[in-house]
């Protein structure tokens, strides 16, 4: 009869993102759970990775005051919503490759390593390494104006981008950073 904790933990893109929820639903989650929740100016489609009092702990971990955790969960999602989302998703490769020819035809020292989009398709994020400076802002509007999204551009180290990217280690085994270690 206990209410649960009213914090989770959701996973995005295979668990290459994740982020707090408020769930002031009274839906029980459960961890693998599809879940809608409040995107930035959109709403976002992912899977419950933590919930209870281990929700608490990653919170510590984090430095992250339970105040400070604004968005919410809308509902359990449809099966539309997930064919949405899945449509969305097979855009990303071809999105990766046109957005690697635009920034090298604009002559940007980057790399761009991923692409994701949100399950609405309203905004994208691109992740790119780069070892200097570098300004994008005439290739946020080629984004935005080729893609019709609206574009956020997020730097990652090396080793953020071998994670996504995956590869073989030294071992000869799949890097630990793509497949276990989620930090």
């Amino acid at each position: 009869g206990a209410k649960p904790y009213g914090i989770i933990e959701m996973s995005f893109n295979k668990g290459s993102r994740k982020e707090f929820f408020r769930n002031n639903t009274n839906y029980i989650l459960q961890k693998g759970d599809w879940i809608t929740v409040e995107g930035t100016g959109g709403v976002d489609i992912g899977q419950v990775s933590l919930t209870g009092e281990l929700v608490k702990l990653q919170l510590k971990k984090y430095g992250v005051k339970e105040n400070d955790v604004s968005k919410r969960v809308l509902h359990p999602s449809t099966d539309e919503e997930l064919e949405v989302c899945a449509r969305n998703k097979d855009k990303e490769s071809e999105m990766l490759v046109r957005s690697r020819a635009i920034s090298k035809s604009l002559n940007l020292d980057m790399k761009i390593a991923e692409v994701e989009l949100q399950a609405d398709g309203k905004k994208g994020t691109f992740f790119y390494t780069a070892d200097q400076r570098v300004d994008f802002r005439e290739l946020i509007r080629v984004f935005a104006t080729d893609f019709k999204i609206k574009v956020e551009m997020r730097q990652i180290g090396a080793r953020q981008e071998s994670g996504k990217v995956g590869g073989i280690g030294s071992c000869g085994r799949e890097l630990c950073c793509s497949t276990w270690l989620t930090d």
